[in-house]
C-alpha cells in the first residue's frame, strides 16, 4: 500500500487531489501523535506521583485560559504559513499548525495528572477538538500553496556560457 505523502513528494507541482491527501494525513498524524503523546506522558507521570494531587480551580482556570490562548496563536501562525508557495511550505505549515494546535492537550494533561475538575478538563478537551478543525480549516490554504508553483527569486536565472578569465573555454 502507497502512502499519500509517495506522491505528493513525486511531484514537481501537485494535483489538489493529492497534495490535499497528503496534508490532510500529515495535519492528522502529526497532531494526533501530539495528543496521544501528552496522553502517555500524564498516565507516566500520574503513575509515578507518591500522594494523589488536590483540584485548584485557580490552577485549572489558568490552564484552560493558557489551552485557549494557543488556538489563536496556532491559527495565526498556519495563516501565515499558508501564504508560502510550493509543496515544501505547504507541508511545513500543516505540521506547524498540527503542532500549535495541538498544544492544549498537553494543558488537558496537565489538569488531568493534577486532578482537576471534570468541567475544567472537559473545557480543555473541548478546546483541543476546536484545534483539531481549525487546523483541518486551514488544509485548503495549504492545498493552494502546495499546487502554486514557486517562482525562482529575481537573479539566480542560468547565466550565458561565458568564456573563463583564464582563456579556457
Amino acid at each position: 500500500m502507497r502512502s499519500p505523502l509517495t506522491p505528493f513528494l513525486a511531484a514537481e507541482v501537485p494535483t489538489p487531489a493529492v497534495a490535499g491527501s497528503a496534508l490532510r494525513l500529515a495535519y492528522a498524524a502529526v497532531f494526533l501523535g501530539q495528543v496521544a503523546l501528552a496522553a502517555v506522558v500524564a498516565v507516566v507521570l500520574f503513575a509515578a506521583l507518591p500522594t494523589p494531587p488536590r483540584p485548584n480551580d485557580w490552577v485549572a482556570g489558568v490552564l484552560v485560559a493558557f489551552a485557549a490562548l494557543h488556538l489563536p496563536l496556532g491559527g495565526g501562525l498556519a495563516w501565515a504559513a499558508s501564504r508560502s508557495a510550493g509543496k515544501g511550505a505547504a507541508l511545513a505549515g500543516a505540521i506547524t499548525a498540527a503542532v500549535l494546535l495541538s498544544v492544549p492537550a498537553w494543558f488537558v494533561a496537565l489538569a488531568a495528572l493534577s486532578a482537576q475538575r471534570t468541567p475544567f478538563l472537559l473545557a480543555g478537551m473541548a478546546l483541543v477538538a476546536v484545534g483539531y478543525g481549525i487546523g483541518f480549516a486551514f488544509v485548503p490554504r495549504f492545498v493552494r500553496a502546495a499546487t502554486t508553483p514557486v517562482e525562482p527569486p529575481a537573479g539566480t536565472e542560468a547565466a550565458p556560457d561565458e568564456e573563463r578569465v583564464d582563456g579556457t573555454a
